[in-house]
């Protein structure tokens, strides 16, 4: 076995992004091992100019086999491993031949950090990337492959390193997303009934929620939660996912469990913490909402990237902190903590928007010409609060062609549907808000207010049928609810009010 680093590959056409992978690490392996699986393009004429040993092998649904015929074919003392949307980060290569000086058998962790523009969050997840090569080292797993098992078993020492690998490859659409997840899923479910492995059936669980499909990630999510065997942080990231899928489907009591027993078994992750001060404030306790963010907040800016405890996190960017600092602010008329976020707001590239959020406050808009040189700072942070200060426009028709506007960017985010509704509605264009509502119906389901908005608008076409349907639906999704039940109640008596009056005014024959 030669002496230095081997950079251990599989690939499949991968032209896209091969190059920049191994520019990032031309100067620092001594060997570059591509094990190609059936690639058409142009990903080996990329590896060739980069003096890659190139292989060949048939592709069996299993990463593991490909990854282990790659090792196989790794020459070198110690074993990077990459996939092609990778590369290593400038400031690591500079340090990761330091690392090598060790006689021990060690394997280092290394930071993952994937980038998602769409949602604008990044993930960061921690692997054993760096290791000494062994022959014994065999991956496992026919998807989400991992080494470190046969390293524990061969008893490798495991160090956390600041090597950082920066991942583009989930940088993709929703449904590039859903396509690989359903892919994972396949060979996952194989997985599992051969061996069940937690780590493998949380990657399952992973996988619907994806797909959001999430009674089946509930029930995967809920299994976990009971298991003795999986660790301490994915345990916790399990009562995350039930968090939000409660949380999405207004069952805040259970969100408020789950995640606080996610923050009791790790209170370092930030996301945890904003998480519970939404459903604080959703319940109205403002004050928890409050104190909650601030440890979110906290706990962001403590931390420099990733906190090497956390093996998986979510990175919050400070915009969606800020933003959703702000309208607490403004919900609980909290003026000292209204400055502070403004403050912190303006010291970003936000300022356009600050400058258009003053703007708006203070209803200094007439026309749309006034605010279409704001609208590309508008993001999926700021929309809700920007839409409620809209809302409050005495000028409806102002705020009509404003909330178009905003509803063309943000087509699927109902408080925009919602107040764009309202709006109509107020401006004697009923028809135009009950299409609004309706053709958004999948979209506004899970939000009980929006819910009885189409309610009150139905009513007021004299569509009873169509409104007691959504009433009974209301009060059996929202039961826990004391606040929407008791208008659920209004309504309804409302509703048998108005088909006794309908039914007195009809001629008799």
């Amino acid at each position: 076995m030669a002496s230095g680093i081997s950079l251990s590959m599989i690939v499949k056409n991968e032209e896209q992004y091969l190059f920049d992978c191994l520019n990032s690490v031309k100067n620092i392996v001594d060997e570059i091992v591509i094990v190609d699986t059936g690639s058409n393009d142009k990903t080996l004429e990329i590896a060739e100019k980069f003096n890659a040993k190139i292989y060949h092998f048939y592709w069996i649904d299993d990463f593991s086999a490909a990854r282990n015929f790659a090792l196989e074919k790794c020459t070198g003392d110690w074993i990077l491993y990459l996939d092609a949307d990778e590369r290593l980060d400038e400031s690591s290569a500079k340090k990761i031949k330091s690392l090598t000086q060790t006689r021990e058998s060690v394997g280092y962790y290394c930071t993952i950090k994937s980038y998602d523009s769409e949602i604008q969050r990044d993930h960061t997840i921690r692997y054993i990337r760096f290791f000494r090569n062994n022959p014994e080292a065999k991956f496992t797993g026919k998807v989400h492959e991992q080494i470190t098992p046969s390293l524990e078993k061969l008893n490798y020492k495991f160090i956390h390193s600041d090597l950082l690998i920066h991942h583009t490859g989930y940088d993709i659409s929703k449904e590039g997303k859903k396509q690989k997840a359903r892919r994972n899923l396949k060979l996952l479910s194989e997985d599992y009934k051969i061996s069940e492995n937690d780590y493998v059936l949380f990657q399952i669980g992973q996988s619907y929620f994806v797909l959001e499909n999430y009674s089946e990630a509930k029930n995967t999510f809920l299994k976990l939660i009971k298991s003795e065997r999986l660790s301490k942080q994915f345990k916790a990231e399990s009562f995350s996912y039930l968090a939000q899928i409660s949380f999405n489907e207004f069952r805040s009591a259970d969100a408020e469990k789950f995640i606080s027993n996610a923050i009791k078994l790790n209170d370092t992750q930030p996301f945890y913490h904003l998480l519970l001060s939404k459903i604080f404030l959703r319940l109205n306790k403002v004050k928890e909402a409050k104190e909650e963010f601030l440890k979110s907040l906290k706990l962001h800016k403590d931390s420099s990237g990733m906190n090497s405890f956390n093996l998986q996190q979510v990175n919050l960017s400070i915009e969606e902190l800020l933003y959703y600092g702000l309208q607490l602010a403004y919900q609980s008329g909290d003026l000292n903590l209204k400055n502070k976020m403004l403050d912190y707001l303006s010291k970003t590239k936000e300022m356009i928007f600050v400058e258009f959020l003053k703007k708006a406050e203070v209803k200094s808009f007439n026309q749309i010409s006034d605010i279409t040189g704001y609208l590309d700072s508008v993001t999926q942070f700021n929309i809700s609060l920007l839409t409620h200060l809209i809302s409050k426009y005495d000028n409806k028709e102002f705020a009509m062609n404003a909330l178009s506007q905003l509803y063309q960017k943000f087509n699927n985010n109902t408080d925009v549907i919602k107040q764009y509704a309202l709006t109509l509605d107020s401006v004697n264009k009923t028809q135009d808000a009950l299409k609004l509502l309706e053709g958004n119906f999948d979209i506004v389901k899970s939000d009980p207010s929006a819910l009885l908005y189409l309610v009150m608008i139905y009513l007021k076409m004299s569509q009873y049928e169509k409104a007691l349907e959504i009433l009974n639906t209301i009060e059996n999704n929202f039961a826990q609810f004391e606040e929407v039940v008791t208008k659920v109640r209004a309504f309804k008596e409302k509703f048998f009010r108005n088909v006794r009056l309908h039914k007195s005014e009809e001629p008799a024959y």
